[in-house]
């Protein structure tokens, strides 16, 4: 998300915006690549997935085109969910590639971006965090030219979080499950019947789509009884979820916990952190070098298993 025009570079060809034929998705595709694959390579199957979500909406994806050449693309959503805010748009990612910035594209995207949200009733926008999301908000590590592009255009700076790394190849710390807890791995209908109890809303929806996409849903249960649930994903899922859209730059293979949850009765008592710990052992158990623990502001929390920050960002939000 980012891409913007910089003033000082001689007028060239002018701009045409269009929507984002489908035909040439691998062509902006190419544009994210040029512009931020060092530091965010987006996996191609990531890239399909978010086309396939209820929410894509043809008429919010926008391409910049020069002489022909596709040269930027702006990608947007009006979430249609029970659970998602009737008044809040996204913009889930703006690129435009190192040979056409500084020439107005990135302007150019944004507006129409916008004004496609106003006509849909989107009073506020914020940068990533949609439905399915490919980027939690606007990673840390972007140019300092981005946010004086969002805020010339009254971005408002929101809360710091993360996507954590932890490395399996050393053993997982933290204590095995106590007497009477268990790790099961084959009763998905269960976890989600959990979450829709302890997390009703965005939770609920993003578990039942990853499972039924194929995706492992882990449940904690003490006693007979659900106590907590987890997303485990693998890099050979038919989708990738969460962080593992970017994990391009990684060696060995590579999986995901997250988004997870434990019942109030088991926060705060330790036994979150060997419920965390015992899903890790799960994916180490099948070949996982590494887990990513997606989008979360617990770093303290899952660093006391070796996670450390991967990957931040800070939430952004505009008025349109």
């Amino acid at each position: 998300m980012s891409g913007p025009d910089r003033a000082g570079v001689a007028a060239a060809a002018p701009i045409a915006l269009r929507p984002l034929d489908p035909v040439r998705h691998p062509e902006a595709a190419a544009v994210w690549d040029a512009t931020f694959a060092a530091a965010h390579p987006l996996a191609r199957r990531a890239w399909e997935a978010w086309w396939r979500s209820p929410d894509a909406d043809p008429e919010l994806a926008w391409a910049a085109e020069r002489d022909s050449h596709l040269v930027g693309f702006a990608l947007a959503r009006a979430p249609r969910r029970p659970w998602a805010p009737a008044d809040v748009g996204h913009v889930a990612l703006l690129a435009v590639h190192p040979a056409a910035q500084r020439t107005g594209v990135g302007g150019a995207l944004w507006d129409a971006a916008l004004a496609a949200l106003r006509a849909r009733g989107r009073t506020r926008v914020r940068l990533g965090a949609e439905p399915e999301r490919l980027l939690p908000g606007v990673p840390v590590a972007a140019p300092s030219v981005t946010w004086r592009f969002l805020r010339a255009r009254g971005a408002v700076r929101g809360a710091f979080e993360a996507d954590l790394l932890l490395d399996l190849r050393v053993p997982v710390p933290g204590s095995p499950l106590p007497p009477g807890v268990a790790l099961v791995d084959d009763a998905p209908d269960e976890a989600i019947a959990f979450v829709a109890r302890a997390f009703p809303g965005r939770w609920t929806d993003e578990v039942q789509r990853y499972a039924d996409t194929g995706t492992a849903v882990l449940t904690w249960r003490r006693d007979g009884e659900a106590l907590g649930f987890c997303v485990a994903a693998r890099p050979d899922d038919p989708v990738l979820a969460g962080g593992l859209a970017w994990t391009g730059g990684l060696s060995g293979r590579v999986a995901g916990l997250g988004p997870l949850g434990l019942a109030p009765e088991a926060r705060g008592s330790g036994l979150g952190l060997a419920l965390v710990a015992a899903a890790a052992r799960w994916q180490q158990d099948r070949g996982a070098d590494a887990v990513v623990i997606d989008w979360t502001d617990l770093t303290r929390f899952y660093g006391r298993l070796g996670a450390f920050v991967w990957r931040a960002y800070q939430r952004a939000e505009v008025p349109t």
